[in-house]
């Protein structure tokens, strides 16, 4: 122990200790009463957000339901529109004459699935061309200052 606690008396010792451990104490039940205050607004809250699901919900449905009303209307209104131009009657009628016979289903899907083929494909060999450049590589997996090195030494 240090001389300066030998000086105070034990009396003053235990009455600085009781007041020190009041005052922690204190801000302990002051923090625990402020977490007990959030607790209960994140219950309230949360409570609050379980009622207001059903109309949310009702409402972003209802607000889907109109959009796609609108949308169909519109639709149909662009549809009528066309069918009653000029322009309109005249492509339809071309149309029914087909000139040109379209390929068959089949053809259409081949086709397809070959483009998408060929697409990724490309994607793949262009990834790696790009991440072999990035890694400073050449095409036969050798570094590009290795080959440097190997084709200026032999000049």
């Amino acid at each position: 122990m240090r001389a300066a606690n030998k000086a105070v008396p034990p009396s003053e010792r235990i009455r600085l200790l009781e007041q020190k451990a009041n005052i922690i104490r204190s801000r302990l039940l002051r923090a625990v009463d402020v977490l007990d205050t959030r607790r209960h607004q994140v219950a309230e809250l949360g409570a609050h957000a379980k009622q207001m699901v059903k109309p949310v919900a009702l409402s972003v449905l209802g607000i889907a339901a109109l959009v796609g009303v609108g949308a169909l209307a519109v639709g149909l209104t662009i549809a009528t529109r066309r069918r009653r131009s000029l322009r309109g009657r005249v492509s339809h009628a071309i149309q029914k004459l087909d000139l040109v016979p379209r390929p068959s289903l089949a053809r259409r899907v081949f086709e397809r699935i070959t483009l998408s083929m060929m697409t990724v494909a490309a994607t793949e060999l262009a990834k790696r061309m790009t991440k072999n450049v990035v890694d400073g590589r050449l095409s036969g997996h050798r570094h590009a200052d290795r080959a440097l090195a190997l084709g200026s030494g032999a000049q």
